[in-house]
């Protein structure tokens, strides 16, 4: 090990607590800060003047920005004291505004309007916002939103007009259901809702907006899950994506008829996203193809499917198409490229970056793309040992390196390559290889795969760890002695799990916003190896006790515990001050175990 440099017990400075948190050496702090520079932008939606709402960074937070042609001028929009979380526009040319939603204090989001009329962003005195769908209407004039209901049990639709009346009103009421909005009519008379019956299954109705009546959408064979679902633009139909068999797929159903037909069956992935031009002639939607996204666009009059080319290898999403239907506005990033806005026209078949957004004062070219490989587990399918993938980063200098597994955020988050400035740091900076594994029970590789991890027997993953330890100890460029296991979320249940489980194979642990229960972690006692902790003091997902009970136990098994905690934050750090916090400390703990030689 490194060592050890300045250390503080416990330390105040402003919004954070370092507690136990060894101070990063001045060398340090000045490899890490280009790093930390960096920012994206994502597509929230299209203008009516035809231009392209995006959210990005300039200073401490995310707000919208307006802009208005490839790589044009980001126009800030909003000024607001906490970050933009979600928004949405109607491309409509009777669009009055911008819905949108910020992380207020308390983890409670708080809903907004941009108003087109005097660029006013006025608070909107709703019941507790539920989701970040926000839906507006086709006339640009209504968004739908989901609230708490009075019973603080179940959830209703409530409604309000960015550019006219900012009083909520009651669309839909809760009864014994939790509704989400999803979707109006083309005509405006009806909106497509979900109720989530639990976590995997979902049922939709159909809603009269005038009576607030609901109504069944039959579907021939009950799906076991629903994903995404708007009206067609003829009114007459619904695209959806749903899960009848192994894989989610995009479906058009007759509701009259109840036909159901299914335009992805010829690709053994799961769809992920689509959208529909306003003509109803092009229908767009991503695979996630091993854990790479790949948008089609199908051509329903010249009936071809597109592929467009030049796009990142990695993540797109926020499909959305203009009023006219001439162009589709996404979000792509990969792993050596931040996310950013991009246009295609299918007429033309060209695709256009809207926004170029920076890694920071660091140089790009030497940016490391993961490895797609497989190891092998402890059990048997197919006749041999079942075979786990997963993404590897490796410096490009010569080994045995010390490794960083990363692990995803539980049994319903799937790693995927994008851009993530910490990944680069450690294999860049401090020489770390990074591998971030899908254990079983992770999605997009089927059903039967994501079943494996569900309930009890989600302790599998934690041997699907052990695995992967096995699998690194038998590999020549990585030094097994110096492994630390780092994870998000329900990831960081596996990763401490696992950190005690295999206490003799690991050097340490990360906990990112943890679901960090012992009740949760088998063999607890044994987990003794140096630990992070970091976590939001608000955050509602991931409770703040949760973490100091495991700092206190953690310290009563003679572990050496570093505790982070942001004040003002959640479950996920959205402030550019936390985050560069949160990373330096990591840095540190990371070259406190044997990195940055």
């Amino acid at each position: 090990m490194a060592a050890l440099p300045v250390h503080a017990a416990r330390e105040e400075r402003g919004n954070l607590t370092f507690d136990g948190v060894y101070q990063a050496s001045p060398a340090l702090v000045t490899r890490i800060t280009p790093w930390l520079a960096g920012r994206a932008a994502t597509v929230a939606g299209w203008l009516p003047d035809g231009a392209l709402l995006v959210t990005t960074r300039f200073g401490e937070i995310e707000q919208l920005h307006r802009v208005a042609a490839p790589l044009g001028a980001r126009e800030q929009l909003t000024f607001d004291d906490d970050p933009v979380i979600a928004a949405a526009t109607s491309p409509a040319s009777t669009g009055t505004g911008v819905a949108y939603l910020t992380a207020g204090p308390g983890a409670v989001p708080q809903l907004r309007a941009f108003r087109f009329a005097d660029r006013t962003t006025p608070r909107i005195a709703a019941p507790r916002v539920q989701s970040a769908a926000l839906v507006w209407s086709p006339d640009g004039k209504t968004v739908a939103f989901q609230a708490a209901s009075a019973d603080g049990v179940h959830q209703e639709i409530l409604a309000f007009e960015p550019g006219g009346n900012l009083q909520p009103r009651l669309l839909i009421a809760a009864g014994i259901k939790s509704w989400r909005p999803l979707a109006w009519s083309p005509d405006g008379s009806q909106l497509l809702i979900e109720n989530e019956v639990n976590s995997q299954h979902s049922e939709l109705w159909f809603a009269d907006v005038h009576t607030g009546g609901v109504t069944a959408v039959s579907l021939p064979t009950p799906p076991r899950r629903v994903t995404a679902a708007r009206f067609a633009p003829d009114g007459r139909g619904i695209y959806l994506i749903a899960q009848f068999d192994e894989f989610a797929r995009l479906h058009r159903l007759d509701p009259a008829t109840q036909q159901l037909i299914t335009l992805t069956d010829n690709v053994p992935w799961d769809i992920e996203d689509f959208a529909a031009s306003a003509d109803g002639r092009y229908v767009a939607f991503v695979a996630n193809v091993a854990g790479v996204s790949r948008l089609s666009v199908i051509d329903q009059i010249a009936r071809m499917e597109l592929a467009p080319q030049g796009l990142p290898q990695g993540r797109i999403t926020d499909l959305a198409f203009d009023a006219a239907g001439r162009r589709l506005a996404l979000t792509a990033e990969g792993a050596t490229q931040p996310a950013d806005a991009w246009v295609y026209e299918p007429a033309s078949n060209t695709l256009a970056r809207w926004t170029h957004s920076e890694v920071g004062p660091v140089d790009s070219a030497n940016l490391v793309a993961p490895e797609f490989i497989g190891f092998p587990s402890w059990d048997r399918a197919n006749g041999g040992a079942r075979i786990l993938p997963a993404w590897v980063y490796k410096p490009r200098t010569p080994g045995p390196h010390p490794v960083l597994v990363r692990i995803a955020s539980g049994p319903a988050e799937q790693y995927r390559p994008g851009f993530d400035a910490f990944t680069q740091f450690a294999v860049n900076v401090l020489g770390y290889a990074v591998i971030a594994p899908n254990v079983r029970g992770a999605p997009g590789y089927g059903r039967s795969f994501e079943a494996l991890g569900e309930s009890l027997r989600r302790e599998d993953a934690v041997r699907d760890i052990g695995s992967l330890l096995v699998w690194i100890g038998v590999q020549r460029d990585l030094d097994r002695s110096r492994v630390v296991l780092m994870g998000e979320s329900q990831g960081a249940q596996v990763a401490l799990a696992s950190l005690a489980q295999y206490a003799d194979r690991v050097a340490g642990g990360i906990s990112l916003a943890g679901m960090a229960s012992w009740s949760r972690i088998p063999n607890s006692r044994a987990l003794r190896r140096p630990l992070l902790i970091v976590q939001g003091a608000q955050d509602l997902v991931a409770p703040a006790f949760e973490a100091e009970r495991l700092v206190t136990s953690a310290r009563g098994n003679g572990a050496e515990v570093w505790y982070l905690v942001a004040k003002d934050e959640a479950h996920v750090f959205r402030r550019k001050a936390n985050r560069d916090a949160w990373m330096t400390v990591a840095a540190a703990f990371l070259e406190r175990l044997g990195g940055g030689s």
